[in-house]
């Protein structure tokens, strides 16, 4: 098997390493004599010194990362990705950092956590990446201190991931972004520092892509009272909106995005929803009560619908009601709550008359964790009994119930009308 692989091209080799942890890449010199040229051309580097507690054992991870990237012989250095706990120091990360800049590096990835220790140090970065002319990607996570300077210029800066990141001054994130003529994809996670700014600013006219996270279940907001996130971002076609406590300010509408993932439920959220009117993929968990006005969702063709939200029934209602176009129907449990389904309180009242996707588009009804009660039942029964076009229902039963219940209650939907002839019903 090893003289096969040895008999690849080095262009397919060096492929195969890219996909590797460092560490493993380096121990391949020891397989083939061959190899210990190859991996040096490696465009890629990721060092995971594994939380390493052990200050010896650190240094011996500090002293491999020198000496692999000063082996390294590829002309370019594509990527270059830290995985590190407490031991690292930003004199470290400060000594990486510029060597990869020295050769040139495009990505930059940094995973810092000291969760271990009593007094947090965030590392922090050298002044001269903020000036970086040839960085097209950066990636920062966890402890990781952003002291952003004034001259900060990121010309080829496309893509920026700040998860949980200490902001130094209060307006380092807008200074951040203000350095980033060419930016295309957001991604801001405040979860785990929901305090250290009132009110974060996305003021960015070329903006592609937004993810905007807070799940911090405690918010620590102390006298500064509800922080809130300003966005100016009208060209984007991608929004991920998960928030939890913070307020939502748009300078504009957003009539470009295509694709929105939306969770909200501390406030209206009539204003964000009403901001993308031409979306065709839309992902929905909200309280139904937030929803004071009703308007159309014309574009719409593919709607995922949490039921673990407050009154999620009604809110699918309104959808149907809505979304004339709308081809596909999800209903589900989403990522972020780790809770099962609700069971609809009261009774599903239901269209007021039969939607106009349901005559005419919808040919995809799938529900994940279908709760078995009589009212989930009256849902499903009705879409199947209305919906003309329909082609493939996928229910799948919640783990909850036992095995035999839960097949004895999908079993009662066999039996239930379809205004469709070509209608798959398919069970778990």
């Amino acid at each position: 098997m090893m003289d096969r692989i040895s008999n690849l091209s080095d262009d397919l080799l060096l492929k195969i390493f890219s996909y590797l942890p460092t560490k493993y890449v380096v121990t391949t010199t020891l397989l083939s004599k061959r190899w210990k040229s190859v991996w040096t051309m490696v465009p890629r580097f990721d060092f995971d010194d594994g939380f390493e507690l052990d200050p010896s054992r650190y240094e011996t991870f500090t002293n491999h990362v020198g000496r692999t990237m000063s082996l390294r012989t590829s002309p370019v250095l594509e990527s270059l990705r830290f995985d590190v706990g407490p031991c690292c120091s930003t004199q470290d990360m400060v000594t990486w950092i510029r060597t990869g800049m020295v050769q040139g590096v495009h990505e930059l990835e940094i995973f810092h956590t000291e969760e271990h220790l009593k007094e947090h140090r965030p590392i922090k970065l050298p002044k001269s990446l903020y000036t970086y002319q040839k960085l097209e990607v950066l990636k920062l996570t966890y402890s990781i201190g952003l002291d952003v300077p004034v001259d900060v210029w990121l010309p080829s800066l496309k893509t920026l991931h700040l998860i949980s990141v200490k902001y130094e001054t209060k307006d380092c994130h807008s200074r951040l972004l203000s350095g980033c003529p060419v930016l295309e994809e957001l991604v801001l996670d405040k979860s785990l520092n929901s305090h250290s700014l009132r009110t974060f600013y996305v003021e960015m006219p070329s903006l592609q892509r937004l993810s905007v996270v807070d799940v911090c279940e405690e918010p620590n907001y102390g006298l500064d009272g509800l922080h809130m996130t300003v966005i100016n971002a009208p060209s984007l076609k991608y929004l991920n909106f998960v928030d939890y406590h913070d307020d939502l300010c748009l300078c504009e509408n957003m009539p470009e995005v295509v694709v929105a993932n939306v969770k909200v439920v501390y406030n209206s959220p009539e204003k964000l929803l009403g901001s993308i009117p031409l979306v065709k993929r839309l992902c929905l968990c909200l309280p139904a009560s937030l929803l004071l006005s009703c308007f159309g969702f014309y574009h719409l063709v593919h709607l995922e619908l949490c039921a673990a939200s407050r009154g999620w029934w009604d809110l699918l209602t309104w959808m149907l009601e809505s979304s004339p176009k709308l081809k596909v129907l999800k209903i589900c449990v989403c990522n972020e709550l780790p809770c099962t389904t609700k069971s609809i309180r009261g009774h599903w009242k239901g269209p007021s008359s039969v939607p106009e996707c349901l005559m005419s588009h919808l040919h995809t009804f799938k529900w994940k964790n279908y709760n078995t009660k009589d009212e989930e039942k009256k849902i499903v029964a009705y879409i199947l009994n209305h919906a003309r076009q329909l082609k493939i229902v996928g229910i799948s039963g919640s783990r909850y119930y036992s095995k035999e219940e839960r097949l004895k209650k999908l079993n009662e939907l066999v039996s239930l009308p379809r205004a469709s002839s070509s209608c798959q019903l398919l069970m778990d």
